[in-house]
């Protein structure tokens, strides 16, 4: 394929999180608006039969209350995918405003990177070639999405979608970037980096 143009509707699967984490934790105001208005619903139905002070207020209030209860643990919840997600984020930014200090603190000392672009070893070598590129070859990146997935407590991969503005074209790509950390105590840090699918290019990570 010489024309690589249309983003991918689908990219490589990553392991996902079990149903409770994902919408307890993740995505927490559709089960809590489904609970308050389970429980409107119940105290309405019941209003008028005998047992409603028995049995509807008390059910219909639990489930108000599970509901509030379900959004303010998942508001307050950050989970490591999120965390992951926000680590990716600010990774592209270190990249696209040229912040050393800050992408080094990123990096695994061992850090690989792969593509038709450039590839390097070790984080000092990857640090210098994405802080001293020409000025204006990007001046700003958007990350639209990120997909995050753990193969354990300590490893991970994200998925970054990345849009750039200046001098460098293509503007739209997706990136793969796999993340390690000691322990859980730890921060997690890159070990690899390497396109999945680049606009007008084709196969952009190149020969690994």
């Amino acid at each position: 394929m010489q024309q690589n143009i249309v983003e991918p509707n689908t990219l490589p699967e990553l392991p996902q999180p079990g149903p409770f984490e994902h919408w307890v934790y993740e995505q927490p105001l559709a089960p809590a608006i489904a609970l308050i208005v389970a429980g409107i619903l119940t105290m309405v139905l019941m209003r008028y039969r005998k047992n409603f002070n028995r049995v509807g207020l008390p059910v219909g209030v639990l489930l108000i209350a599970l509901g509030s209860g379900v959004y303010t643990l998942g508001t307050l919840t950050v989970t490591e995918r999120e965390h992951l997600q926000a680590r990716s984020d600010a990774l592209v930014q270190s990249v696209a405003n040229a912040q050393p200090d800050e992408l080094r603190s990123m990096l695994d000392p061992d850090v690989r990177l792969s593509s038709v672009f450039a590839s390097a070893e070790g984080a000092d070598r990857i640090v210098q070639i994405a802080t001293t590129r020409n000025q204006g070859v990007v001046q700003s990146a958007d990350v639209g999405k990120v997909h995050a997935g753990l193969y354990s407590d300590r490893v991970a991969t994200t998925q970054i979608r990345v849009r750039t503005e200046g001098s460098f074209v293509p503007s739209l790509s997706w990136w793969r970037v796999d993340w390690e950390r000691v322990d859980t105590q730890s921060p997690w840090l890159v070990t690899h980096i390497e396109p999945i699918w680049v606009q007008g290019i084709s196969n952009p990570a190149g020969s690994n």
